[in-house]
């Protein structure tokens, strides 16, 4: 795993972001929402961290770390049907060799929700003869996917308990030290557990630019922060180190057997026929999966052409250009004239990518002794 690490530090540390200027990664003032949920979190009885699957470690706010140690907590490693599900299993084996409950879930199936709640009852089944009321905290960083987790909760917990109101939360309060009610939703009764939402944002830690890099590409960073050109290179900068388009090498094979049987089927058509058949229409529509095989296509067609070495920085970055150019013309971009950026291309490239379009993948690289 020592390469993949290189690989992921040898990317954030390439011309283009040194070049890219200073990134101030989270404007404003965010203090006081850290202030609330650490607030918060001494009421909780189980905290549920949710962070984002493909980065299982980049999504964990440090600075809270040492709190929730000393709680009970679950590890909720949210968008698995976007991470690799092979480097996740090893990710649970992680968590688990170093004693931290963890699950792989997708917050926008019922049957993930349902199964992690479950494994919420249990954890606090120890805790039952202490309190008549236990709390659960949902933290997390932006776009781990919190909002969607409370709200497939929420629509479990309405199945269970239809007396409530449908479109509000139940109130748990006052408690001890708050001087307001607290708003949650009940998913158990005897004794009532109600899950909270975490006041404010939580802000991740960003020690370094690599880290930094990670939350931007997985959208936990605002695109106008970082710049939707940079992100896009970061990303072309992992694939080609650790050589994924490799592995798009048949849909090349494939698009040459298909190009030779197409021009042998029109010159056939051309001699057999009274009249020319009509070409394909550069200008029809181009459906997504046809367009993420080009995608991937173009990508393994350019890194396998490319003759220089990749270990060398500015080589590398030739090769991520000349893709970029070529990217353009698989999005249909029109070119501009004296316009070197590739903003654009950049963006449909980063949709591709957070969609899971492109394939699974996972960012953060195991420790070495895993």
């Amino acid at each position: 795993m020592r390469g993949l690490a290189r690989a992921g530090k040898r990317a954030s540390e390439m011309a283009f972001n040194a070049g890219g200027g200073a990134v101030n990664w989270f404007p404003g003032h965010m203090a006081a929402a850290s202030r609330a949920i650490r607030d918060r979190l001494k009421l909780a009885d189980l905290v549920l961290e949710v962070r984002d699957a493909r980065i299982p470690l980049s999504s964990a706010n440090e600075d809270l770390q040492p709190v929730l140690a000393s709680k009970r907590r679950i590890l909720a490693l949210n968008k698995k049907d976007l991470a690799n599900p092979n480097i996740m299993n090893r990710w649970l084996h992680h968590f688990e060799s170093c004693k931290q409950d963890c699950i792989s879930i997708n917050a926008h199936s019922t049957s993930s929700v349902s199964q992690l709640l479950g494994l919420v009852e249990f954890k606090l089944k120890e805790a039952i003869s202490k309190e008549p009321t236990l709390l659960v905290m949902v933290v997390g960083v932006p776009n781990v996917g919190k909002s969607a987790l409370i709200n497939s909760i929420h629509r479990i917990v309405t199945s269970r308990f239809p007396v409530q109101d449908k479109n509000k939360r139940a109130t748990v309060g006052p408690l001890p030290g708050v001087t307001q009610d607290i708003a949650g939703y009940k998913i158990s009764s005897q004794p009532s557990i109600y899950v909270l939402d975490t006041p404010g944002v939580l802000v991740p830690s960003i020690p370094d630019m690599e880290t930094g890099l990670k939350l931007a590409l997985t959208g936990a960073v605002k695109d106008s922060v970082v710049g939707e050109e940079r992100i896009a290179k970061y990303l072309l900068s992992l694939l080609n180190i650790r050589k994924t388009p490799l592995h798009w090498e048949r849909l090349v094979y494939r698009r040459e057997q298909f190009n030779e049987d197409a021009f042998n089927s029109n010159e056939k058509d051309y001699r057999d026929s009274p009249r020319r058949r009509r070409r394909p229409n550069n200008s029809d529509a181009l459906y997504v999966q046809d367009m993420v095989m080009e995608v991937q296509r173009t990508l393994c067609s350019t890194f396998m052409d490319f003759a220089d070495n990749t270990e060398d920085e500015n080589e590398l970055e030739s090769l991520i250009d000349s893709q970029l150019v070529a990217l353009r013309k698989v999005f249909r971009i029109p070119h501009k004239p004296f316009d070197e950026t590739h903003g654009p291309a950049s963006k449909k490239l980063l949709t591709l990518f957070r969609s899971g379009k492109l394939g699974p993948f996972i960012l953060d690289d195991l420790p070495d002794n895993q």
